[in-house]
């Protein structure tokens, strides 16, 4: 099912203008080598959608529930593309401008921009395999967050509000959309897991796991976004890591250490001499797993990502989808990854350390669950 799909690369000329700094800075970069990444990928278990040297330019993705189409969306156009005979089609709709939700393997939910003549966001269910649409009018702005809910009528979302950003209920049945979770405050990040009725919600640099009564189960900190998984024991943590160089970066064992240290002090001479405003760090996206059963945190050192997901399809499996950073701590084209968890998390649960992961020691968790239930 899984199969790469081919972007046309980015000109890396095109990106930098012809003046000193930028030149450095352009040289402080390897060109991207298609080998390298396939390695570095392969070598931990890591697949991408895309071709690893393309532009990617996509802002948002969503896999449907049979594990097979991949719905992506580029800055001026929303596609979806087949895994098994790799077609690729275009939505025949105007550019979504939040990211979207599949409600089952025929109905995908998101948001475009007001009519013409109006002021309202719309919120569209396509049917793709109907090529029509079912359109909801929004009193509420900046729509984002889209979650299933296990019924093809029904979609959660977050959203400008009366009261700030809030949850919201879209009901394609009665087209009328309503406020729902009153117990969350404030929430900046949310997703929902509709097997457990469970959502997390992040507000500032904290994540809460709530069931849908209100009943509060877990509050990490350190983290911005979590994704639980349907089984129950695991949910994924999303933050911003430990700052590193943008430059000169290589993976774990493209030196030696003596020549590590070599290339280090060459580019804190070069850093030194830059202007003030000049950019030396950045703070790549983690992700951390959290072990309900053992109250146990990992972080994958292996890769770095952002927008989580578990992917649907054969859920036992534990496999999982994010928005490729970089891997071995070296930044890389952005793709959509897809790896297997399975045997890593069952060697973390048995004690072990797996290649790649690494146990945040310290970590405290408010919980109001047994540990061995997860919910």
């Amino acid at each position: 099912m899984w199969l790469l799909l081919t972007l046309a690369g980015c000109d890396r000329d095109s990106l930098y203008q012809s003046s000193t700094f930028s030149e450095n800075v352009y040289n402080a970069y390897e060109d991207c080598r298609p080998s390298e990444v396939r390695f570095l990928a392969s070598k931990h278990n890591i697949q991408t959608a895309f071709e690893p040297c393309g532009s990617n330019n996509f802002v948002h993705y969503r896999w449907a529930p049979d594990g097979v189409q991949l719905y992506f969306q580029l800055p001026m156009s929303a596609h979806i593309m087949n895994g098994v005979d790799k077609t690729i089609g275009t939505i025949p709709t105007e550019v979504p401008v939040g990211d979207a939700a599949w409600l089952g393997r025929e109905y995908l939910v998101f948001p475009i921009a007001p009519a013409k003549d109006s002021e309202q966001t719309r919120l569209i269910r396509f049917d793709r395999m109907q090529a029509s649409v079912t359109e909801i009018p929004l009193d509420v702005t900046q729509p984002r967050d889209l979650m299933p809910t296990g019924s093809n009528d029904v979609v959660f979302f977050t959203a400008e509000g009366t009261s700030g950003r809030q949850i919201f209920r879209a009901d394609f049945t009665s087209e009328t959309v309503q406020p729902i979770f009153p117990f969350v405050d404030t929430v900046e990040t949310f997703t929902y897991e509709p097997t457990l009725k469970q959502l997390a919600v992040g507000a500032g640099e904290t994540v809460k796991v709530f069931r849908e009564d209100g009943t509060l189960l877990e509050t990490f900190p350190d983290a911005i976004r979590g994704s639980i998984h349907p089984d129950g024991r695991y949910i994924a943590l999303e933050q911003l890591g430990d700052p590193i160089s943008p430059f000169d970066q290589r993976s774990w064992n493209e030196l030696s250490d003596d020549a590590r240290e070599r290339e280090l002090r060459r580019m804190e001479e070069w850093l030194d001499k830059q202007p003030e405003w000049v950019m030396t760090e950045v703070s790549p996206p983690v992700v951390d797993i959290w072990d309900r059963e053992r109250s146990e945190r990992w972080r994958f050192t292996s890769f770095y990502g952002s927008k989580f997901q578990w992917y649907p399809y054969q859920s036992e499996l534990l496999y999982a989808s994010f928005v490729l950073w970089g891997l071995e701590g070296k930044e890389v084209n952005r793709n959509v990854a897809i790896t297997q968890l399975h045997e890593r998390l069952r060697m973390a649960g048995n004690g072990e350390t797996p290649m790649g992961m690494e146990r945040v020691a310290g970590t405290t968790v408010s919980s109001a669950i047994p540990p061995e239930t997860g919910g």
